[in-house]
């Protein structure tokens, strides 16, 4: 049995998969090996994705289970065929939807963590969602095992105003009966943003406020290996897809004025597909010379095109205001000022107000956002770098161990688990 303490993490992502739930406990179970945790993951096997298989740029460290999942692979087989799969399908989505797809995964993540636990000493089980399957199977094994549970949560489950197309009065009302009991069960909570803490306490207010622990995502430091051309174009980089509820034909039309008063041409490049209606305003608008569509490209081969940008693009939809995008701390890693279309309650607002990494305007704003880019393009690059150190993945880990010590408090029956010493 091994003398460390156990940090027994339920993600149903992780390295060295290419999808941004991955990212977060990727990096934490290295902060957290690196404290002296004896960190073992249970995650789902690797498969193919749009994104491709894996993503290397990943660390991996602490003893990784992984647990296929074969009624998963069922139900998502609607693109092989027609007929009665597509309608077995469309059953299993609907049945499912108060808990997702991935829920049967929950019972074999389960199994396998207590066959695993046998042999660890004790310690934390921390679930992380989405997938809520996580959350179930963590719930479980702290259950039986006798740990404490920590719930982290990256996207709310139903502590959120999802707006009905999204999630419907059914399936929201199923999600909170499922969820208010797992959040009972739990020790403490981490939520990812302010803006989501505020949801979920306003939903659970049963949950102690105490427990209830705000950790963002973050960023490694990471070498400079380019700068923006001093010549030539000057370039507005997005990476990922622009989803169909959010467009850019306002920020076209911003460079497009902005393009009048200045010699340089001003480009938007997207590394991500458009959406085939977003392409069709964009031709309507007849703001194609602004637009550069490229295909996404692995994050080693991106990061380089991130800090050649002049302006790196950010973008909230107005259904997702407690969301900071994952991207944007890879746009903190770069250096590059960030340039946020987001709804004036959005959580992003606050981020880059506080950091100092950027600004931030709403969507439909097209004077505040020509303003805003000749401000970031045109004026003195702010120094933002001590503002933005806190959000390292080596200073994150250190609040998040806040968050571990507040659920080890010794019980009137057994001692806590003596927890590694903390780093200077």
């Amino acid at each position: 049995m091994s003398a460390r303490p156990t940090l027994l993490i339920v993600s149903f992502h992780f390295a060295p998969s290419p999808l941004v739930g991955a990212k977060r406990f990727s990096f934490l179970a290295r902060e957290f090996t690196r404290q002296g945790f004896d960190v073992h993951v249970v995650t789902n096997e690797i498969r193919e994705s749009a994104y491709g298989r894996e993503d290397k740029s990943l660390p991996l460290q602490g003893t990784v289970h992984r647990v296929p999942d074969s009624i998963d692979n069922f139900v998502r087989f609607k693109e092989r065929g027609r007929g009665w799969r597509r309608f077995i399908h469309g059953v299993a989505r609907r049945l499912l939807s108060p808990v997702g797809l991935d829920y049967f995964w929950a019972g074999a993540a389960t199994r396998r963590a207590l066959k695993i636990a046998r042999d660890l000493s004790p310690g934390v089980v921390i679930a992380t969602s989405p997938p809520h399957a996580a959350l179930i199977a963590g719930e479980r094994i702290a259950r039986k095992l006798g740990w404490p549970l920590l719930l982290d949560y990256r996207d709310p489950w139903s502590g959120y105003d999802w707006p009905e197309w999204h999630r419907n009065g059914l399936t929201q009302w199923l999600g909170r009966r499922i969820e208010t009991r797992l959040v009972k069960r739990s020790a403490a909570r981490v939520l990812n943003t302010p803006s989501m803490r505020q949801w979920f306490e306003r939903t659970f207010p049963f949950a102690s406020p105490a427990k209830n622990f705000v950790v963002p995502n973050g960023f490694d430091s990471v070498p400079t290996k380019a700068q923006p051309a001093a010549e030539g174009p000057l370039r507005i980089v997005h990476a990922g897809e622009i989803y169909g509820s959010r467009s850019v034909v306002p920020l076209l039309r911003a460079i497009q004025s902005l393009s009048e008063r200045h010699p340089r041409p001003i480009r938007l490049t997207t590394f991500g597909a458009l959406p085939a209606a977003e392409r069709l305003r964009i031709q309507e608008a007849r703001l194609e010379a602004f637009v550069e569509e490229l295909p996404r490209i692995p994050f080693a081969n991106l990061f380089p095109e991130l800090q050649r940008a002049h302006v790196l693009l950010a973008i909230v939809s107005e259904h997702m205001t407690y969301s900071t995008p994952y991207k944007v701390y890879d746009y903190m890693a770069s250096g590059r000022p960030i340039l946020a279309l987001a709804p004036m309650d959005a959580a992003l607002h606050d981020l880059l107000a506080e950091s100092g990494a950027g600004e931030s305007v709403d969507p439909r704003d097209i004077p505040g956002i020509e303003q805003a880019l000749e401000r970031l393009l045109f004026a003195p690059a702010a120094a933002n770098a001590a503002r933005i150190e806190r959000y390292r993945w080596v200073n994150l880990a250190q609040q998040y161990r806040a968050a571990i010590e507040s659920v080890v408090a010794p019980t009137v029956h057994e001692p806590a688990p003596q927890l590694p010493a903390r780093a200077e």
